[in-house]
């Protein structure tokens, strides 16, 4: 009698995986994280960026310590003071090479965790003529956190081109 319950209990198997994976495609994940506030963020950051506001970038947009991974260096600037200096002099540099402005091209995010994303956009800078800066297509990667109000900072990034 035992043998005929699981004889039954085995061809009802298929049955109940079919359900149960049926039953899955309505399933929805929820993210952790909010699409428009992180838009948001690097939308600012690039208006920030292109207006070469040092202020708003180290109060705004960056959380130190900020780690840059170059290709062949790391840097940490640990505090707002080191944020401030290295922005003064990349944005100088820029200048001096009649940097314009930048606009996003397109961009992904990926959750790493409940606090933690990470954000890569492709970008163009432009020269103060409206020619392109460079590549064209410019890429950097980042390291985004939320804080306890639910907004986000950048805490590193890894350019694939030059930041200057």
């Amino acid at each position: 009698m035992n043998l005929t319950k699981y004889f039954f209990s085995f061809l009802n198997f298929p049955f109940i995986l079919l359900t149960i994976i049926t039953s899955c495609k309505q399933i929805v994940f929820s993210s952790t994280h909010s699409e428009q506030k992180v838009e948001a963020l690097m939308n600012d950051y690039v208006e920030a960026w292109s207006n070469g506001d040092v202020n708003k970038i180290v109060e705004e947009i960056y959380e130190p310590p900020l780690t840059i991974r170059y290709q062949d260096s790391v840097v940490v600037l640990g505090d707002k003071g080191r944020l401030k200096k290295f922005l003064t002099q990349t944005f100088e540099n820029l200048e001096k090479s009649n940097y314009g402005y930048s606009i996003i091209n397109n961009w992904e995010s990926k959750t790493i965790d409940k606090d933690i994303l990470s954000f890569k956009m492709n970008y163009t800078r432009f020269l103060k003529d409206g020619s392109i800066m460079g590549d064209a297509d410019r890429q950097t990667s980042y390291v985004l956190k939320k804080n306890i109000d639910g907004d986000y900072k950048i805490k590193s990034l890894i350019p694939r081109t030059p930041i200057e």
